[in-house]
């Protein structure tokens, strides 16, 4: 009798508690789902979308919770241990729940996601991976030849051209032994993954650092900054040696290569006019480890790329150098629909709206905090403006939103609270949902079964044990995909 009675409390529990977890962990308002991932890996995109399917691919480590300890600085340190693989999450953007999980060696670099192949290609040091975007399962691997399928090989920047059914991608070598290395541009079969065409480029400027101990490094970022018009199969290369290459999509043969008077980094064309929007980037020799120094500034700039002709339409828009990944940013969107380009104004806290056939501007929005990224929705013709108006990593302490505004006018929409601020972020054309990734560093999520005694706990044995104690100075990293409709 006395078993049945403790069988029946330790179900009776169970249930409630189940319950109870799914109550506390039911999304509410706009956030559709949330799903616990790993320490996003890679870089410029590890956020894919796939509209066809309403999938959203994410490139993550596959640890979802990791202990940092906190340093008088006010910076934070942490280990990767434990982390045997890297995890690619595919994610249904309808309701923002998970559909699957795909492992994929720890090497793992970036995405790129093609609809018209219904591919995603994973890139490794050393060979690509073709998963399907309706599966999620492996379909087939290829590997790099030559410098890039060596094990300092990093892909920076990826991009799908489904017209003509090649991916490409730029890639460089880690190197920081002061030694300059060449760039290269991929050719990749889309269907394949084989590579087609491998071109290379001169390196980039050389940056030095002056470090503590007095010692001069000097290293060579990766410098090439890719833009594809689809429909005039181009796709045009910007370099930090001030130069431009127009590459045929259909051939990958190199067509042209013009300087320019300025180097110029994240590029967007419009493919009506033939018009390249990008920034400025100023040259920067040295940076010290020891002081701040100001970067300068740069400048929006709408280039012709037939005459070399470049106009400048907004001074003091953002800070871009010659280190800055290429990928990594994200403030130039461009409407094809109504001919607008949205810039994200991150030194003015403005979102700017410009006419990409004249270069005027149409509208300045002021926003509430600084805006740091930019997602663009052209088929509702809606700007996503993520915004931060006060954040501490260390404390966890934010007040961050994500700001919706009107493509043809520049009139905000509303603003959507977030607990944190969130990067990268993507939208799925077909129903306009974004789907972002946010790490907290605080003292770990709660413990949803802590409400029950111990000794009921401890006799169900498919409970989570109890979450280990930090010490004063310990705190628990953990990293969640977002689903969000900003409608």
């Amino acid at each position: 009798m006395a078993r049945r009675l403790a069988a029946g409390v330790v179900i009776l529990g169970t249930l409630i508690g189940l319950i109870m977890v799914a109550l506390r962990s039911s999304p509410a308002g706009p956030i559709l789902g949330s799903v616990p991932i790993g320490s996003p890996q890679g870089y410029p995109q590890v956020v894919g979308v796939d509209s066809r399917t309403r999938h959203a691919f994410i490139l993550d480590d596959g640890l979802t919770q990791r202990q940092v300890t906190l340093s008088t600085g006010g910076g934070y340190s942490w280990s990767s241990s434990g982390a045997l693989t890297n995890e690619v999450h595919v994610i249904n953007t309808q309701t923002g729940r998970l559909v699957t999980t795909v492992s994929v060696p720890q090497t793992m670099q970036s995405l790129a996601v093609d609809e018209a192949t219904g591919r995603v290609f994973a890139f490794d040091q050393g060979q690509i991976q073709l998963i399907d975007a309706q599966s999620g399962k492996l379909l087939t691997i290829a590997p790099l030849s030559g410098d890039a399928g060596g094990p300092t090989a990093r892909v920076d920047a990826a991009l799908a051209d489904g017209r003509s059914g090649h991916l490409f991608a730029t890639m460089a070598l880690n190197n920081y032994s002061g030694l300059p290395a060449p760039q290269h541009l991929l050719m990749f079969d889309g269907r394949t993954g084989h590579t087609l065409h491998d071109l290379t480029f001169p390196h980039g400027q050389g940056l030095v650092e002056h470090q503590p101990n007095g010692v001069t490094t000097t290293y060579y970022p990766p410098s090439l900054w890719p833009a594809l018009d689809a429909r005039a199969g181009r796709l045009y290369v910007f370099n930090t040696n001030r130069e431009v290459s127009v590459i045929d999509t259909a051939s990958g043969r190199l067509l042209s290569t013009r300087r320019l008077p300025v180097a110029l980094a994240n590029p967007v064309v419009d493919a009506r006019t033939g018009h390249i929007f990008a920034l400025t980037m100023p040259r920067q020799q040295a940076r010290s480890t020891t002081t701040t120094r100001p970067l300068p500034s740069s400048t929006l700039v709408m280039l012709d790329p037939r005459s070399g002709a470049m106009h400048p339409l907004i001074t003091s828009i953002a800070t871009v150098w010659p280190g800055t990944p290429p990928g990594t940013l994200n403030d130039i969107a461009l409407d094809d629909a109504t001919g607008h380009v949205v810039i994200v104004n991150t030194l003015h806290h403005t979102v700017d709206v410009i006419d990409a056939t004249s270069g005027r501007l149409l509208q300045t929005t002021a926003m509430s905090g600084n805006p740091y990224q930019l997602a663009l929705d052209a088929r509702r013709h809606r700007a996503l403006v993520g915004l931060i108006v006060s954040y501490s990593r260390v404390f966890a302490t934010a007040d961050a939103r994500l700001a919706v505004l009107d493509t043809r006018t520049g009139a905000l929409l509303r603003t959507i609270p977030l607990t944190h601020p969130c990067y990268p972020l993507a939208v799925d054309a077909g129903n306009g949902h974004a789907v972002t990734v946010y790490n907290a560093i605080d003292a770990g999520p709660p413990d949803r079964w802590g409400w029950m005694p111990a000794w009921l706990r401890a006799r169900v044995p498919w409970l989570p044990p109890p979450p280990p104690a930090l010490n004063p100075n310990q705190r628990i990293m953990t990293n969640t995909a977002l689903t969000i409709d900003p409608s």
